[in-house]
């Protein structure tokens, strides 16, 4: 080779030398970007990792290790920087998943796709934890050297959407036992379905609703659900029987937890694990129902095996426990509702009278049969105003203008009017109506009744005529008129009574002082008279002579007279007599009057008893009926006889308590004891205050110390300042009658008492029954302008 061609190639050798160099520096500096790369790139894998809670894992197959990042071994809750093998790791998982795993793996493997799973593990703390795993395969020569990916804990994200389809479980398991316990109006149907939702839903063996008897200490259970079946027999299960401190804690609204009687401290007593085992429970929970600090009811449930109670489960059994409480006594109320409405539309149907409500229009919203049969009317158009069409023109002249402070205050009402057949004829109706209000004081309308009392009307009429015949026949034969009473056995003398026999008027004398004055040799023809008169039932008509008793001068006397028995027992004698002196010698002619007045008088005695018996028969049919009724019309008749006195302004206390109770007084005044200041109560408040008063006295003459001999009323009250109006404290107490015991109903008189009293004076009411007697107790604020008393002004 020439020199000068070594020479070249040793610079071809230098310069691929030199290109050789500067490649090898490119290649230095790519690796040192691509390190640069990768370590950013693993930064962000680990920061990706760590934000998503993630692990990197690999698996090499030849050697069967598994390595990952240092959280891996963590999520598996193995010791970090441990390299266990697959089939090591295979001892975490959990059995049931086990195969799925294995299954996943080997479709990945052989269809070169992506492995993805989740499956659970159980740590070595027994804890069970539920991962995802995916990953993929990487091949040399087509086969699978390697697997890596990322596992995800997933446990909480699990038991959050189980958390949320355990709520929406139990949501749609209360919206459908709502609508269950909505279609139904039977109380044990609804027991029976909340126990056999419940039981199904939380997978117990045996679930019931009962209500608590705690004077027994029972609870009463009237349906019970027990896998599947209904026990419809009804139990009563001694609660002190489970757990000594069962009752206390229910009491006080605590649940009772039992997760395995048989390990339960609380349970030692034999007869407790008896007891369980009797129902075959192993677990328990009861739920306590409170109702005004009382314990009113208990859901319970119970199963065979051992179990722990959530706090799911008690919050959802809670839930059930108040729907179903709510659930029963709705159907309940509603049951006794429709028996109300049933019991009462009985009674207006079979009332003889027309019963109606009105609206505040004072449209009739309801009517009995009774009021469609007399008007003619349909149904339909029996209501409305029909009833103002129906009335006489005159009677609804009148009306419309006593109905103005009816209808703006919405107070009752009380009036007669002329009610027109469908026959046409016109039939005198005695009408009142009582305002209704809603539990929450909204006015309603009206209630009331109509009731026919035109043959009372015509009987009063001719009563009040054949009253009037006979005050001019008397007056005519200068006669007089007596009676004798006796509870005072005291004889009364009409004003010419008293003139004949010689006693000022008013004055009131013994049997025994009249029977001295008699002469002696026409007692017993008196006497004979009398008994005969006891043992027919007849009146008796006898003369006699007898001593004047202001001068003694000797007159002859004709009398004739008939003994009745009062309702309360009592006799009373009435009778008329004349002075016959200066006619004795025309005997044939005053044989005929007396014969004739005889005859006027049992004819006038006759018409009474049948007014009072044609009265009863036109009035009601029910006794009872017919006296309340009538006495609480009398008694707001003198209500208002007093208030027209002072032209409807006011009426005085002590009036109105003598009216009533002044009957009941006897000559020693020492049944009725009245004590108090003079007070004046304007008409709003006297009226139901009377009212008040007629039923105390009346429920006093029937049940209460004026039913018997020796019985006494006291009535006391006082007068005191209050912030804006007096205080009136009225108490009326009742002693010396028969025992009195707790009333087992509420009649008339004491919603009376207790609800008008409140509703229209404000009035703070309390009635007592002690076994001496009624204490009947009132407090309230006088209204209208503060009234004038004198505290020093009392009546006994």
């Amino acid at each position: 080779m020439s020199e000068r061609g070594h020479s070249e190639t040793v610079v071809r050798a230098s310069s691929r030398k030199e290109s050789d160099k500067q490649r090898l520096a490119e290649l230095e500096k790519r690796v040192r970007e691509l390190e640069t790369t990768l370590h950013v790139a693993n930064a962000k894998l680990d920061i990706a990792l760590e934000m998503g809670k993630l692990s990197a894992w690999e698996r090499d197959l030849e050697t069967d290790k598994m390595t990952g990042t240092a959280t891996f071994m963590t999520t598996l809750g193995l010791p970090s920087g441990a390299e266990p093998t697959f089939e090591e790791l295979e001892r975490i998982f959990h059995p049931a998943d086990m195969e799925r795993v294995r299954q996943a793996i080997a479709y990945a493997e052989r269809t070169n796709t992506r492995i993805n799973i989740e499956h659970r593990i159980i740590k070595p703390d027994g804890r069970i934890t539920r991962i995802l795993v995916q990953g993929g395969h990487v091949y040399e020569d087509g086969k699978p050297v390697r697997h890596f990916g990322i596992v995800q804990d997933i446990t909480e994200r699990e038991k959050i959407k189980e958390d949320i389809q355990h709520a929406q479980r139990r949501q749609e398991f209360l919206l459908e036992l709502n609508d269950q316990l909505r279609s139904l109006d039977d109380p044990d149907a609804i027991m029976e379905t909340t126990a056999q939702s419940l039981g199904w839903l939380l997978k117990v063996d045996c679930a019931g609703y009962g209500e608590v008897d705690e004077s027994r200490g029972v609870i009463l259970v009237e349906r019970e659900w027990s896998k599947g079946v209904i026990s419809n027999e009804g139990r009563a299960y001694r609660l002190y029987d489970f757990l000594p401190t069962m009752m206390a804690e229910l009491k006080q609204g605590r649940p009772i937890f039992v997760e395995d009687i048989r390990n339960d401290p609380r349970a030692s007593n034999p007869a407790v694990q008896t007891a369980y085992s009797t129902i075959n429970a192993r677990s328990a929970l009861a739920v306590p129902l409170l109702k005004d600090q009382k314990l009113t009811a208990i859901l319970y449930m119970h199963s065979a095996e051992p179990r722990a109670w959530t706090a799911d489960d008690l919050t959802l059994a809670e839930d059930v426990a108040e729907r179903t409480w709510t659930a029963v006594e709705k159907a309940r109320a509603e049951m006794d509702l429709r028996e109300t409405d049933a019991k009462l539309r009985l009674i207006a149907e079979s009332l003889p009278a027309l019963v109606w409500i009105l609206n505040p229009q004072t449209e009739l919203l309801y009517t009995n049969q009774r009021w469609v049969t007399y008007s003619g009317l349909s149904s339909e158009e029996a209501l409305g105003h029909s009833w103002m069409r129906a009335i006489h023109p005159d009677d609804m002249a009148r009306m419309q203008e006593e109905l103005v402070p009816v209808v703006t205050l919405h107070t009752a009402y009380t009036t007669e009017a002329r009610y027109r057949s469908h026959e046409g004829h016109y039939r005198w109706h005695l009408i009142q109506g009582a305002p209704i209000h809603s539990s929450t004081g909204e006015f309603k309308g009206w209630v009331g009744t109509s009731v026919d009392i035109h043959d009372l009307k015509q009987t009063e009429k001719a009563l009040r005529k054949s009253e009037e015949r006979l005050r001019l026949a008397l007056q005519a034969a200068k006669m007089g008129d007596w009676s004798w009473d006796s509870v005072t056995n005291l004889v009364s003398h009409s004003d010419h009574a008293a003139e004949i026999v010689g006693v000022a008027p008013g004055t009131r004398i013994t049997p025994e002082q009249i029977r001295d004055r008699i002469h002696p040799a026409d007692l017993p023809r008196m006497r004979e008279a009398k008994e005969k008169a006891r043992e027919t039932g007849q009146p008796y008509s006898v003369q006699y002579r007898m001593r004047r008793f202001n001068d003694g001068a000797e007159i002859w006397i004709a009398t004739q007279a008939q003994t009745t028995l009062n309702e309360d027992g009592t006799l009373v004698t009435s009778g008329i007599i004349q002075d016959i002196t200066d006619r004795r010698h025309s005997e044939e002619r005053q044989q005929l009057l007396i014969r004739e007045l005889h005859h006027r008088v049992k004819n006038t005695l006759a018409t009474v008893q049948a007014i009072v018996g044609s009265t009863a028969r036109t009035a009601s049919s029910i006794d009872e009926f017919y006296q309340g009724f009538v006495g609480r019309i009398v008694s707001l008749a003198r209500t208002h006889n007093l208030l027209t006195e002072d032209l409807w302004q006011k009426a005085a206390l002590e009036d109105l308590i003598q009216t009533e109770l002044g009957p009941y007084e006897d000559g020693a005044r020492n049944r009725i004891l009245v004590e108090g200041p003079h007070v004046e109560l304007p008409s709003e408040a006297a009226v139901p205050i009377g009212m008040a008063i007629h039923e105390l006295t009346t429920n006093a003459a029937k049940h209460g110390a004026l039913s018997t001999f020796g019985g006494q009323v006291e009535v006391r009250w006082h007068v005191e300042p209050g912030a804006e109006r007096p205080i009136l404290h009225f108490a009326w107490t009742e002693h010396g009658g028969p025992k009195v015991s707790t009333p087992t109903r509420q009649g008339f008189g004491s919603r009376l008492l207790q609800r008008v009293l409140a509703t229209q004076l404000q009035a703070e009411v309390s009635m007592n029954f002690p076994e001496e007697g009624l204490r009947f107790t009132m407090t309230m604020p006088i209204p209208g302008t503060p009234p004038i008393f004198n505290p020093d002004r009392s009546e006994n």
